[in-house]
């Protein structure tokens, strides 16, 4: 097998169903339908113009981007000072 190069298998993304992206997000599957029609949320894939799949890497970006830093407490007291 000299001169043959292997290349490694990338595995084929699993396509989830709604009922299994909102499992995955922890949200009531009607959100997820809420949020499609708003053009909201995570990206999402229609097959032949009805069939709904989300890629779990999708759902992975989804939530890192809605990330929230904690703020330290010194800045949130001067923010309270101010009111």
């Amino acid at each position: 097998m000299e001169g043959r190069v292997q290349h490694e298998a990338r595995p084929t993304p699993r396509l989830l169903t709604p009922k299994q992206a909102a499992e995955f997000l922890s949200v009531p599957e009607g959100t997820l339908a809420q949020w499609r029609s708003q053009s909201r949320g995570p990206v999402f894939i229609k097959l032949e113009g009805r069939l709904v799949r989300y890629r779990a890497r999708d759902l992975e970006n989804y939530i890192a981007e809605h990330l929230v830093e904690p703020t330290p407490i010194g800045a949130m007291r001067g923010n309270l000072e101010r009111i």
